[in-house]
C-alpha cells in the first residue's frame, strides 16, 4: 500500500501534467503550474475565450474496476460543478465550462485517460485537448 505523501504527490503531479497538457506554459500565483489553494484541479480559457474547470482524479487500474470508470468521473464531474457554484466571484464572465479526467495510475498515453464533459459526453483528454484549442 502506497504511503499518503507519495499518493498526493502522485495525484498532485497528475494534476499538474494535465493543467500543462491543456493550456502549456500557463501559471499561477508563485509560479505555480496549477492552481494553489483553488476549489478546481485545472483550469483555463478555449480559443473562444471560455472558461473551463477540471477535476483530476487518480485512481490505480484495480479501484477503477472496483468503483467504476462512469461512477468515478460523475462524482468528480459533480465536485467540479459544486467548485464552480461555490466560487461564483471567480468567473471571468459567464458560468465556466466543466469536466472531468480519470488519470489510471501509470498510464503513458492520453488516450487512456478519459474525460467526461458537462455535456454528459465521454472523450480522451488528446480529444479534450482539441475541442480547447478550436
Amino acid at each position: 500500500m502506497s504511503k499518503r505523501r507519495s499518493v498526493i504527490a502522485r495525484a498532485k503531479k497528475a494534476e499538474r501534467e494535465v493543467q500543462q497538457y491543456l493550456w502549456p506554459g500557463t501559471e499561477f500565483a508563485g509560479n505555480a503550474k496549477r492552481p494553489a489553494l483553488e476549489d478546481q484541479d485545472v483550469r483555463g480559457l478555449d480559443s473562444n475565450g471560455d472558461e473551463w474547470w477540471g477535476e483530476v482524479k487518480n485512481y490505480s487500474k484495480n479501484n477503477i474496476k472496483k468503483i467504476g470508470a462512469n461512477n468515478l468521473l460523475k462524482r468528480a464531474l459533480k465536485q467540479c460543478e459544486g467548485a464552480i457554484d461555490r466560487n461564483q466571484n471567480s468567473w471571468y464572465s459567464n458560468r465556466p465550462r466543466c469536466f472531468a479526467v480519470l488519470w489510471p495510475v501509470y498510464s503513458r498515453d492520453h488516450s487512456e485517460r478519459p474525460v467526461l464533459l458537462d455535456t454528459g459526453d465521454i472523450v480522451t483528454l488528446h480529444e479534450l485537448k482539441s475541442i480547447i484549442s478550436g
